[in-house]
């Protein structure tokens, strides 16, 4: 008794309370550290305003964490310093999607494939600032049905492309890679 007597519960209060500060400040700096994002991982090995086909997601084969192996994708950083970007991609079934990301991970727009028909994403990427690059031209994907909006148009100045493909198995995987080597961003909205 005489211990609990002699214990100062007043810096018990204080160690706990600066325990709390401490956690919190660490949380939120940990949260804005962008060193290991998405972006500056892919930055690092993919080139720059060219759609790339990856191999299928291994163990010791993976560009990102986390990536579903039961997947395809396709990635495309781009850049619209100098020029707009056009993106063009085929969702031909459940399952495929289409997303745009800035590069602290916000998303600038998403698209999916519908049950009942093939959607075709035809959309130009402008700089975020108020230069004219000139009018973007609206050119169809040969046998794929018209783009919904062909004046469909999204501002940033960097980003990535996403297109995600479901793996079906051996038997399909030809024509998912088709299609995804369909998938395309252009600089100069070509």
């Amino acid at each position: 008794m005489k211990v609990l007597q002699r214990f100062d519960f007043r810096l018990l209060a204080i160690f706990l309370l600066v325990a709390g500060i401490v956690h919190l400040v660490a949380t939120f700096l940990a949260v804005n550290d962008a060193r290991g994002s998405a972006y500056s991982r892919l930055a690092r090995s993919l080139p720059q305003n060219k759609m790339v086909i990856t191999d299928a997601i291994a163990p010791q084969r993976q560009l990102l964490p986390f990536l579903a192996p039961d997947a395809r994708y396709a990635f495309c950083l781009f850049d619209t310093t100098d020029t707009t970007m056009r993106v063009r991609a085929l969702l031909p079934d459940l399952g495929w999607t289409i997303g745009i990301y800035a590069p602290d991970g916000h998303n600038l727009y998403f698209a999916a494939a519908s049950a009942d028909r093939e959607t075709a994403v035809d959309l130009s990427i402008v700089p975020a600032d108020d230069r004219f690059l000139g009018l973007p031209q609206a050119i169809a994907i040969p046998g794929a049905p018209p783009p919904v909006d062909a004046q469909q148009s999204i501002a940033a100045a960097k980003g990535l492309i996403v297109v995600r493909a479901p793996d079906k198995g051996d038997p399909y995987r030809a024509d998912e890679q088709a299609v995804l080597a369909k998938a395309s961003c252009n600089p100069g909205g070509a």
